[in-house]
């Protein structure tokens, strides 16, 4: 039997339509895509058109990610899920949106169209199935389902969600009360989850119910959006410079699609952080972007976040950049970016106690993002919890295979273990997965090797980075980095100084890099006092 993309196996068809007849279903969703929670997203109507008029005819055997693709999202035949994930996070999407809809407009209807996690398939149910299952002689409005996968989604997380039902299975005494008192606990238990839910929507999107009134996205934007943010957390030169390219042309499509300038300057600000660019040339794109994007809306939560970003690393204002951060958490609690960006500024200012909590909140948020686990597991490098630390590199060369920092991580967090044979082994996969021209990837390695002792390996990779950087920009900081892992002090310092004068945003990592152990020289603490560093 063929199984469903993402489940254990197939729905029987009881499972799928319980007591619920076809031509209800429809009506339901005819009610359900022209209400305000769907209505305003054509892409998001056409995929549960699909998927429920596809279960109706009994087909539902069909709906896997692919056939998703080309059917409901016309990425054509050549569509390939693990490079443009729009399935998956407009599924994600689809479940939010049903669980606004039964807990606003929705609230009374007698069919219950559910998006289960990890399936594809529709469910259908009636109102009076879970009134039968209550015991309940009158109709107690029923928490839909909707909501509790709402409670779960990356954006819309509750955690005290799953309290509420631990009243209810809690039981009395058998006697005459009994089914008094099941209707009165599932009343109240109803009662707190759908508050909850409730109050979680509301504060995750604030944005979204006021960018409504004012602009919508075009929808082809999007889509060009979701891919633009997927293809900047795959963290490589090419990756990034193509999302820089997808970003540009979402805002071409539209120029008012404020969330898209956000993700535009976050992409340049990456590309110089990572010194692939000099920091003069992408960190005024990014700030370009960055205000534009609080001009079109300066409520966007996205938009402070990219802003107090570049605020941090090119700027080097650790106040107004805190501040920024703050005002986006302020505005949107459930925004991973936020948490993620904020937990980076703690971290790399020396407050990594709370840091941790900020880091490991954005990665509940937003667990396949590889950026958000490449930056929590080195927050847990410099905690000195290797466990944890190794823990998320396995799970980065499980979501991104054949990233050279997770290997890096992997062999820091080996050798704190003294585990030398296996450190090595991940550092050989590194030096196989880098390529000659990634300067951040070869300056990665040459410290690491630098870490563990291989210094004429070290010296090759510095070597290596010295003559890229008569071909392309290579940051001072990397180049000076190196030197200084390597015990070259001087040569390293000049470097350093290069890119302080540079406004290099790898100056921000230096209080707290691994490579400035042991090297604690006057002139190196000079430096590290002319950047200010908070606290």
């Amino acid at each position: 039997m063929e199984r469903h993309t993402l489940t254990a196996k197939p729905l029987e068809e009881t499972e799928l339509f319980g007591n619920c007849k076809p031509e209800l279903v429809t009506a339901q969703l005819e009610r359900i895509l022209t209400s305000p929670p769907l209505e305003s997203s054509p892409s998001l109507c056409r995929f549960l058109r699909y998927a429920v008029e596809e279960t109706l005819a009994g087909r539902a055997v069909s709906l896997k990610e692919y056939s998703l693709g080309v059917s409901a999202f016309d990425r054509g035949d050549e569509f390939d899920p693990r490079m443009d994930p729009i399935v998956r996070v407009q599924a994600r999407n689809l479940r939010v949106r049903l669980g606004q809809y039964y807990a606003g407009p929705g609230a009374g209807d007698p069919i219950l169209i559910e998006l289960p996690k990890r399936t594809y398939v529709p469910v259908f149910r009636s109102r009076v199935e879970e009134v039968a299952e209550t015991g309940a002689t009158a109709a107690i409005p029923a928490v839909p389902a909707e909501l509790a996968a709402v409670a779960e989604t990356p954006e819309v997380r509750v955690a005290e969600v799953p309290a509420a039902p631990a009243e209810v299975v809690a039981t009395p005494a058998a006697g005459p009360e009994r089914g008094a008192w099941r209707r009165t606990t599932w009343a109240a238990a109803i009662a707190l989850v759908a508050g909850i839910a409730g109050m979680a929507l509301w504060q995750a999107r604030p944005h979204e119910t006021r960018a409504k009134a004012a602009h919508e996205p075009d929808p082809v934007a999007q889509d060009l959006y979701i891919r633009c943010r997927y293809l900047m957390d795959r963290q490589t030169e090419r990756a990034l410079r193509e999302s820089i390219d997808c970003f540009q042309r979402a805002v071409l499509r539209d120029p008012q699609f404020a969330s898209a300038y956000a993700g535009l300057a976050d992409a340049y600000n990456i590309l110089a952080q990572q010194g692939y660019i000099a920091p003069r040339e992408g960190m005024e794109q990014a700030r370009r972007a960055a205000e534009r994007a609080l001009d079109i809306d300066p409520q966007l939560a996205e938009g402070h976040v990219s802003l107090a970003a570049i605020v941090e690393a090119y700027d080097w204002n650790w106040e107004a950049a805190e501040r920024g951060y703050r005002r986006a958490l302020e505005l949107n609690p459930w925004l991973p970016a936020a948490h993620l960006w904020y937990g980076m500024f703690l971290r790399d200012q020396g407050r990594l106690q709370e840091a941790l909590p900020e880091l490991r909140r954005a990665a509940q948020l937003e667990p396949f993002s590889v950026f958000t686990s490449v930056n929590l597991a080195h927050a847990y490098v410099l905690s000195g919890n290797y466990d944890a630390a190794m823990e998320q590199a396995r799970h980065i060369t499980d979501v991104a295979p054949g990233l050279v920092a997770a290997e890096v991580i992997l062999a820091h967090s080996y050798g704190a273990h003294s585990q030398a044979a296996e450190a090595e082994a991940a550092l050989a996969r590194g030096l196989q997965l880098s390529k000659d021209d990634d300067p951040h990837a070869l300056a990665l390695l040459a410290r690491a090797y630098a870490h563990q002792g291989k210094r004429e390996e070290g010296l090759r990779l510095l070597s290596q980075l010295e003559q890229l950087a008569k071909q392309r920009y290579v940051s001072p900081f990397d180049l000076g980095s190196v030197s200084l892992a390597l015990g070259e002090e001087k040569r390293a310092m000049d470097l350093l100084e290069e890119a302080f004068r540079q406004r290099s945003a790898g100056m921000i990592f230096l209080r707290n890099a691994k490579f400035a152990h042991g090297h604690r020289s006057p002139q190196f603490d000079s430096l590290i006092e002319k950047m200010r560093f908070a606290g």
